[in-house]
């Protein structure tokens, strides 16, 4: 009779720890999709280039406010004295160093040449619309005494990378990142263009994207000490958050160049890199449909991934695992229980008849 319950104990035992890790399974599911609640980037505080405390820039060198609105009552003072903003244009927008996106705007005085005034202080500020009405200080800088005509190396295009991914629609919004059916992903590799007088989280480089066979341009303008590398699908759920997304349509080949201006650059028109072209490689994330049967090869130093991709960032993101990975863990758990419930059951009648029979 004691061999009957300890038997019956034993077969208690798969059975609890069974659904401990069907429950657990559960509670991963919740807290993964918990923990893909993501947050924009905040954009960064208002700066301007050339950076604060340069000295001896080029009197052919353009200012340039790093702000997310436009530069709207920008002042500028040449050692003390109001210089006239004629007008600003837009460069483009895209990231300035480590903060979150931002948009980049060109100044032109209003002096006869457009040129900085040699051997000066400069000041530039504008008004911080708080309620005191003071103004904040984007940069000061001094000039040289002129300027020459000295070009600088142009960045170097080695390879890059172009992919869509295709996400389910009930994904879409709900707090894991994904807001779109598709979303692209780039990954650059490249020498950055060095330029005379301007470090190298001074370089406005700009990103050229646009189809071989002619089309819609799209940029992205980038600073920062560190070259730009883009974000690569990674996983079976790869999160879009890559700094850069242009607009791909997966049927068109794309080729891709980078322009940088820097100190002179009134001068000596900036530096224009090489040029390379690919295709766009199409994947689909966890539980989205497979998707349309075309392009996918590659070329120019590109190379393609047929899988979930390589290397990236998970970024402001945590990606603990997809909920269609934790729900098959907790089908294949219960499974595995229901199968060691059986096989005790099994085992417990037989020691029930030998007891009888003894």
């Amino acid at each position: 009779m004691a061999a009957v319950l300890l038997t019956k104990e034993r077969m208690m035992m798969p059975m609890r720890w069974g659904w401990t890790l069907v429950a657990l399974a559960l509670t991963l599911v919740g807290q993964t999709r918990h923990a893909r609640a993501c947050s924009p980037d905040q954009a960064p505080a208002a700066t301007a280039i050339p950076r604060a405390g340069a000295t001896a820039v080029s009197t052919a060198t353009s200012i340039v406010i790093v702000s997310q609105r436009e530069p709207f009552g920008v002042n500028v003072l040449a050692n003390g004295q109001v210089a006239t903003v004629s007008r600003w244009s837009a460069i483009g927008s895209g990231i300035d160093g480590a903060g979150g996106p931002t948009n980049f705007w060109q100044l032109f005085l209003g002096s006869p040449d457009g040129l900085l005034a040699p051997s000066t202080d400069y000041i530039v500020t504008w008004p911080t619309g708080t309620a005191d009405g003071g103004d904040a200080t984007l940069t000061t800088f001094s000039t040289a005494a002129g300027y020459d005509k000295t070009a600088g190396t142009a960045a170097n295009l080695r390879s890059f990378h172009l992919w869509r991914v295709r996400y389910p629609i009930a994904d879409i919004a709900s707090g894991n990142c994904v807001f779109a059916e598709y979303a692209s992903f780039v990954t650059v590799d490249y020498d950055p263009a060095t330029l005379p007088n301007t470090p190298p989280g001074s370089v406005i480089q700009t990103f050229q994207l646009v189809p071989d066979t002619g089309g819609t341009l799209q940029t992205f303008v980038y600073t920062g000490d560190t070259p730009f590398s883009g974000l690569a699908p990674s996983g079976a759920y790869p999160l879009p958050l890559g700094r850069w997304q242009p607009d791909l349509d997966p049927t068109r080949r794309y080729c891709l160049a980078v322009s940088a201006i820097g100190d002179g650059n009134l001068a000596n028109l900036g530096a224009g890199s090489n040029q390379l072209c690919a295709d766009v490689v199409q994947l689909s994330a966890t539980g989205a449909p497979p998707p349309p049967a075309i392009g996918g090869g590659i070329d120019g130093g590109s190379t393609g991934t047929t899988g979930g991709g390589s290397g990236g960032s998970s970024g402001g993101c945590a990606t603990a695992g997809t909920p269609a990975g934790w729900l098959g863990l907790a089908a294949a758990a219960a499974g595995l229980c229901l199968g060691v419930r059986k096989g005790r059951r099994r085992r417990a009648r037989a020691c029930d008849q030998r007891a009888t029979t003894t």
